[in-house]
């Protein structure tokens, strides 16, 4: 699980639209995973679960919700996320880009 300073990390790479990279446990197989992309939105999901959804850059197909408590590290990367979708960027609801 991210600790607060891993948070914080991802909130200031998602304003600066810096790529991040998450190491991940699937929640259903256990599967570990590794995804590079840009983030889209840090919030909930309707069950009230935190998530960070990603725009993965590697496959370049469609944005992806990972819940952050199986996100197991983060490295946030000096390379540009230019979002290649029309949404806004959010942090709790609130846009930021």
């Amino acid at each position: 699980m991210l600790s607060q300073l891993d948070i914080d990390a991802l909130a200031a790479a998602t304003q600066n639209k810096l790529q991040v990279t998450l190491t991940y446990t699937k929640k259903g197989t256990g599967e570990t995973v590794v995804h590079t992309g840009g983030v889209y939105e840090i919030g909930v999901n309707k069950s009230g679960a935190p998530c960070v959804w990603l725009w993965d850059t590697s496959l370049n197909d469609n944005i992806r919700q990972f819940l952050t408590e199986n996100i197991i590290s983060l490295q946030v990367l000096d390379i540009p996320f230019s979002p290649p979708q029309p949404y806004p960027i959010k942090i709790n609801g609130q846009i930021v880009g």
